[in-house]
């Protein structure tokens, strides 16, 4: 019984909830730029800064993808200043504007569909005592 209850209590300690990723998925209005070389081959897997007007440090910073593309959700900044570079010197230092789209004209966002933590551990233990319940219950009978 004692190692029952050291298991129950680790199932619900906060520590095992810190190794969960959770992901919500939400429509939303992003802004792809696509950068190539002048042969056209893609700028692919090159750094690159995206710092809002006005603002000293870069908002997003990251690498581009295989086809040279960078996606990001402008929000209320309607000018930007993209700075990408390649380790031999290519690169792109320009302001661009995107426009403004209203966020109450999307779509309301589904909800998270994985269930509270505190829910699938009570579920955990409704049915570990439901299942002894029926043990008992046999086992009573079967006497």
């Amino acid at each position: 019984m004692k190692r029952f209850l050291g298991l129950l209590l680790l199932g619900l300690s906060p520590l095992v909830a810190a190794h969960e990723v959770h992901m919500r998925i939400e429509p939303s209005r992003a802004v792809v730029i696509t950068l190539s070389y002048a042969n056209g081959e893609p700028f692919a897997y090159e750094k690159y800064a995206l710092t809002a007007a006005g603002q000293p440090t870069p908002q997003q910073v990251g690498n581009t993808d295989a086809a040279g593309r960078i996606v990001f959700l402008p929000g209320q900044h309607e000018k930007w200043q993209l700075a990408a570079t390649s380790a031999d010197g290519h690169g792109v230092s320009q302001e661009i504007t995107v426009p403004i789209h209203d966020a109450a004209a999307l779509a309301t966002p589904a909800a998270d569909p994985t269930p509270p933590r505190w829910l699938i551990a009570l579920s955990g233990i409704a049915l570990i005592f439901g299942l002894f319940g029926l043990w008992q219950l046999f086992l009573r009978r079967k006497r």
